[in-house]
């Protein structure tokens, strides 16, 4: 049942080129996969949501162009630091994003303003943790506002290798999987309320 739990929640596509790459805060493998597959040349842009806590990590990773994000943020307070950080061409833009209460709903919200700034990305390939995908595709649906081509990715997850055939490991995903579950119904509800907030009011006759 586990198994399957996951694999529903996964919902990965296909791995294929695209005009961008976006990699959602978070785990640190998730940015180390977006900028393999930079380098790659699968896209020739990437733009990375980064966290508070990942700001110092983020600075000393190989990036496309040397990045002190924490001397950037020092005069941000800690728990109000977030940023989009943009790479192209040699190039490297950095973007405040005001953090709120839900993470992935904040993230989305904000891409999507960054997607109406930037009309020449036509797709873009999304990384994040696997369980995380089906919420991504959720928001996505309900939050980008133009016709963008998303391409849902899963980061190589080396703590997950071996659980089909240990049980003790078993058991223990059963809480993150679970927990998404919930996070997922709970998405879907205030999305739904979003949705309906936001659509054209109907004409009484």
């Amino acid at each position: 049942m586990m198994l399957s739990l996951n694999e529903w929640l996964t919902c990965a596509d296909p791995l294929r080129s695209a005009d961008a790459i976006f990699v959602l805060a978070g785990r640190e493998n998730r940015k180390l996969y977006g900028l393999e597959l930079f380098r790659q040349g699968l896209t020739p842009k990437i733009l990375f949501s980064v966290s508070r806590f990942e700001i110092r990590r983020f600075s000393k990773m190989q990036l496309p162009v040397p990045l002190d994000l924490l001397k950037i943020a020092a005069d941000v307070p800690p728990p109000e630091r977030h940023y989009f950080v943009w790479f192209e061409g040699g190039k490297v833009e950095v973007e405040y994003v005001r953090p709120g209460q839900l993470g992935t709903l904040t993230e989305i919200e904000s891409l999507a303003r960054w997607l109406d700034k930037n009309p020449e990305i036509h797709s873009l390939l999304v990384i994040s943790s696997s369980t995380h995908l089906r919420r991504l595709r959720l928001c996505c649906r309900a939050l980008v506002r133009r016709p963008v081509q998303f391409v849902f990715v899963a980061a190589p997850d080396s703590s997950s290798s071996g659980e089909i055939g240990n049980p003790q490991a078993r058991i223990k995903s059963r809480g993150p999987a679970l927990l998404e579950l919930v996070k997922l119904a709970l998405y879907w509800v205030l999305l739904a309320f979003h949705r309906r907030r936001n659509s054209p009011a109907r004409e009484v006759g």
